[in-house]
């Protein structure tokens, strides 16, 4: 009985040492970690980073993905650094208590010695090199961030108005509306796609073009001369209000066509 008795403290003490050591060290992370946040740079730099992507998550400029490669590359790095500033300035905890040795010759201390003065010097570049990196690819995450929303593509909504389907020659003009932009820019990007409006009576999309005018006074050119799938520029020449463009469409009497598509991008 003696025995087991003896058994069952030996493996209950040995599960509660193993349970206070890994507390131990949970504890001591924690005390690192709380050591290094008010006094580390690169803990500030990580929470101020994080603080300005939440922002620009709220104040997206939208547009594609496509021009906020360089934003996303930048923003990694000043992570990155950041983090690693934090870690290179964790304080350095012991892994035990020193076990005895025996005397070292002179030249083996001496050349432990410069080993640890070299580590520190290492260690010292580290925390000045890992916090400056990370500002410097913040304050240009910053600006790129910035040079999108100034001048960076906008999706904008086109209104289609008028009768359709286009039948021959004779058809009247469709009316392009395309609405205030919040965010203003130069230039307007117009993509049309017509199409047939009956295709099992033959197509007449070869046949057909249209003309895409400017009613708004001050784009320039004033008038395009477009396919049936066209993509075409306009200058808005400082317009920041609605937009209007007519589209008037040339095909033969038999065609019957449908503008489908009408989608506009603003950019510089």
């Amino acid at each position: 009985m003696s025995g087991n008795g003896d058994t069952h403290n030996s493996v209950s003490g040995g599960q509660q040492q193993g349970g206070v050591t890994q507390a131990h060290t949970v504890n001591n992370l924690w005390v690192d970690l709380s050591k290094a946040a008010p006094s580390k740079p690169g803990t500030w730099l990580l929470v101020l980073e994080v603080l300005g992507l939440v922002l620009a998550a709220l104040y997206w400029p939208g547009g594609p993905l496509r021009q906020y490669v360089v934003f996303g590359l930048l923003c990694t790095a000043a992570l990155v650094t950041a983090g690693c500033s934090v870690v290179t300035g964790l304080p350095d905890r012991g892994r035990g208590a020193p076990q005895p040795q025996q005397a070292e010759p002179m030249d083996a201390a001496q050349q432990q010695d410069r080993a640890k003065k070299k580590g520190n010097r290492r260690k010292r570049v580290a925390l000045v090199t890992f916090p400056v990196l990370s500002l410097l690819f913040s304050i240009a995450g910053l600006l790129a961030f910035q040079n999108v929303a100034d001048t960076g593509e906008v999706p904008i909504e086109i209104r289609i108005d008028g009768d359709q389907p286009l039948n021959g020659p004779r058809s009247v003009p469709l009316t392009l509306t395309v609405p205030a932009p919040e965010e203003p820019r130069e230039k307007l990007r117009l993509s049309l796609t017509t199409i047939d409006n009956e295709p099992s009576t033959g197509t007449c999309v070869h046949k057909s073009t249209a003309t895409v005018t400017a009613v708004t006074a001050g784009i320039t050119p004033h008038a395009y001369e477009v396919a049936a799938d066209d993509t075409v520029d306009f200058d808005l020449g400082g317009n920041k209000g609605e937009l209007q463009f007519t589209f008037t469409l040339h095909t033969e009497a038999n065609c019957s066509m449908r503008l489908v598509k009408a989608t506009g991008t603003l950019h510089n």
